[in-house]
């Protein structure tokens, strides 16, 4: 496994002010608005765009897909070609994110756990900006990342550090947990986990807090199911780097503002 720890603090130390742009794609918008409100304080909080494109620029190759681009999809040098793939068709996107303009329709219609209907060994490389931790099962999802790349090809994938986000609250979620929802299904922690957002991000309790909880139970809501720090992040790549069922190895990873981007490839 191969990480490239000297670039961590560099983005710290280049990271501005600004956050324009900034992937709220599948963040309620009074939590978006408040991470936004925050950036005039924290300089932690960059702009995230000149780092993404260039790791763009130097990693990605061919012909691949971007899953949950919704209103930012990652710009990608001129000869790359891709094609965009989300959980819901655009008109259902549209609904869900009502202030959002210029949707990106997707041209395939999957989850980022299975994604069914793409074939082994098509792509090139997949990109993931803020879609690992919406996911109930990050392992199922890292498999089947592995499962459509070629030989050598790349994940991108930009993760969210907690302590930068609305769950700064959270508790992390430890690799055990992933572990056990992968082996056992993720049915037995989703109570847990709409139980601690309604606590530590809306702010509820008592009859409020029952009824939020009820409610998101029904529609299984998807929310930031699991919660990371970096070291914790290592912990997740690192395990999935010494296990031959994903064949990925770390090549990179790099603090990028409230975010950190990693960049795995698929061993042949």
């Amino acid at each position: 496994m191969r990480v490239s720890a000297a670039t961590l603090p560099l983005s710290w130390r280049r990271a501005g002010r600004r956050l324009s742009g900034l992937p709220f794609t599948s963040w309620p918008a009074h939590l978006a608005r408040r991470v936004r409100r925050a950036a005039g304080q924290d300089p932690a909080l960059g702009d995230l765009t000149h780092a993404r494109e260039e790791l763009a620029r130097r990693y990605l190759r061919g012909a691949g897909i971007e899953f949950g681009a919704l209103h930012f999809p990652l710009r990608v040098p001129g000869a790359v070609t891709v094609r965009y793939a989300d959980f819901k068709p655009a008109a259902a996107l549209q609904q869900s994110n009502p202030d959002v303009t210029s949707i990106t329709a997707p041209d395939i219609v999957t989850d980022f756990e299975s994604m069914t209907g793409v074939e082994d060994q098509s792509q090139d490389f997949v990109v993931a900006n803020h879609v690992l931790e919406h996911v109930e099962d990050p392992l199922r999802a890292l498999k089947s990342v592995s499962r459509i790349l070629r030989p050598a090809g790349v994940a991108y994938l930009a993760v969210p550090d907690k302590r930068f986000t609305f769950d700064k609250e959270r508790r992390i979620t430890p690799l055990e947990h992933l572990i056990k929802d992968h082996v056992d299904g993720p049915d037995w922690s989703l109570a847990a986990h709409y139980d601690e957002w309604c606590r530590c991000v809306d702010g509820l309790s008592g009859d409020a807090h029952a009824q939020k909880l009820a409610i998101m139970l029904e529609q299984r809501s998807n929310i930031h199911f699991h919660v990371w720090d970096y070291p914790a992040m290592l912990d997740l790549f690192s395990h999935v780097a010494t296990r031959a069922e994903f064949a990925l190895d770390v090549e990179l990873s790099m603090l990028n503002g409230i975010e950190v981007i990693w960049i795995l490839r698929r061993r042949a």
